[in-house]
């Protein structure tokens, strides 16, 4: 039998209340915190948070605090890729930005969907689909 996790990667419905994955949304809210909190100048520590955080292209990015997201492994970025402020990234399957990508203020992106039948919805599984974004795409505010 696979794991909350694997059922979770794999876009299968998926218990997020599994203690594996409640750790693992932990660590994320962990290091957003300390991202969050670090000085417009401290471009060495921001490098570095995101490096930890992201699946791919941390080391590169350039995102204005606040910043949020489940699980942060799964958000792959490329080459000059910008999030400014308040962008949220709820991503329990993989999130990717090609090369040049930008989001405008308050963006959201969400890969986490939930059963549209209020029985099943009760029941407390989640799935998600990933996201896909091209290269040299601007995404506006909110």
């Amino acid at each position: 039998m696979s794991s909350e996790k694997e059922r979770m990667l794999a876009g299968e419905p998926y218990d997020p209340s599994d203690p594996e994955l409640v750790a693992e949304r932990e660590r994320a809210r962990d290091l957003t915190r300390r991202y969050n909190r670090t000085a417009a100048g401290d471009e060495a520590e921001r490098r570095d948070v995101l490096a930890t955080l992201f699946g791919s292209g941390g080391r590169t990015a350039t995102v204005d605090p606040p910043f949020r997201c489940d699980y942060g492994y799964n958000l792959h970025v490329g080459e000059g890729f910008f999030a400014n402020f308040d962008c949220v990234v709820l991503d329990v399957r993989r999130v990717e930005f090609g090369r040049n990508c930008l989001l405008g203020p308050g963006v959201h992106v969400y890969t986490a969907t939930h059963p549209l039948d209020p029985a099943d919805r009760a029941g407390g599984l989640e799935s998600g689909e990933p996201v896909t974004v091209g290269d040299d795409v601007w995404i506006g505010g909110r």
